[in-house]
């Protein structure tokens, strides 16, 4: 069962991972999802621009940074994006990316190679209409937000009808464009409500139990929530996109504190990006009169709780992970 949380957390950044960059350099370029398939392996979705084809792939890092491949390109065929969203992983390590623009869930192996790819737009059962966020349950049946389709949809991995639910609406239960989704430790279910900025808490079958947050600018207030995740504590951690920062709430909802971006120093592969060009970065450098901009977020976009409860925060703007731990009491 969860664990109920009895003293309040405090936090502190740990480290950044990545960089711009496209193949094969090392780094990523506009990610927007992160997928951890344990042992500190990463899946990095980037999708970032649309006028900039080869910002669409999928980067394989590892938590210590080794750079360990890509896959996927900007296209329609097999294998390729052209609006991705959310990347997941199955129990058997398989790799699933959703694309809202070619309404489909791509599936590859864990080295890259694709597979097969569920097409079935429309709106009835065991259709969708803009997939967006997809996570796996105990049984390792997906749970996909439709999203146009105001709704939350249980598939088995070959994209078998199993259940719904949601609507479209701003009450209990209801979405207007959801976005990311996760679970708990109980198999709760998390929902991004974009439109409806708050976080809607499901039990394992859909039933709705409570909200997170809601529209306004002050501490606990939401601006266009686009992932979500949660602790082995059962505290909540909310990418706000419209606020650049993320939000952090207790399992009853109050809250309790907010990122807004602390990177200190550079990555591996920014330092070694440097090192390849000294005189080129200095320059660039120099003319820098305010860098507050390589500390904080930029439309962070989703945020992941890895199986040693680090925080994972997707910088989406900024082309990195920034890394955040509990401090222990």
């Amino acid at each position: 069962m969860t664990s109920t949380a009895t003293k309040t957390p405090t936090y502190r950044y740990s480290y950044t991972i990545g960089n711009q960059a496209t193949p094969p350099a090392h780094g990523f370029s506009g990610p927007v999802s992160v997928a951890c398939a344990g042992n500190g392996l990463l899946y990095v979705m980037c999708s970032y621009y649309e006028y900039q084809p080869a910002w669409k792939f999928v980067a394989k890092c590892n938590m210590d940074e080794e750079y360990l491949g890509a896959f996927g390109s900007y296209g329609a065929g097999d294998g390729q994006f052209t609006w991705p969203n959310t990347v997941a992983v199955d129990r058997t390590g398989l790799v699933y990316v959703s694309d809202e623009w070619l309404q489909r869930i791509s599936v590859f192996d864990g080295d890259g190679q694709f597979i097969k790819k569920l097409e079935q737009q429309g709106a009835s059962d065991g259709e969708w209409d803009r997939p967006a966020g997809i996570i796996f349950d105990a049984d390792d049946n997906m749970l996909m937000v439709d999203s146009l389709n105001s709704r939350v949809q249980k598939l088995t991995r070959d994209g078998e009808f199993i259940s719904k639910f949601g609507e479209f609406g701003a009450g209990e239960g209801q979405f207007n464009t959801p976005w990311g989704i996760n679970l708990d430790r109980d198999g709760n279910i998390y929902v991004a409500d974009w439109r409806n900025d708050r976080i809607q808490k499901f039990d394992p079958e859909g039933r709705f139990l409570q909200q997170f947050g809601g529209p306004g600018d002050g501490e606990g207030g939401l601006r266009r929530p686009s992932g979500v995740a949660v602790d082995s504590q059962g505290y909540v951690y909310v990418s706000d996109w419209g606020h650049d920062i993320v939000q952090v709430f207790d399992p009853q909802g109050g809250y309790v504190t907010r990122f807004i971006g602390d990177c200190h120093g550079y990555s591996k592969w920014a330092v070694a990006r440097m090192a390849s060009d000294p005189e080129g970065m200095s320059k660039e450098r120099a003319v820098v009169r305010d860098f507050t901009i390589e500390r904080v977020f930029f439309q962070p976009t989703t945020v992941r709780v890895d199986d040693q409860d680090r925080i994972l925060v997707v910088d989406t703007g900024r082309h990195r992970i920034q890394i955040y731990e509990r401090v222990p009491e």
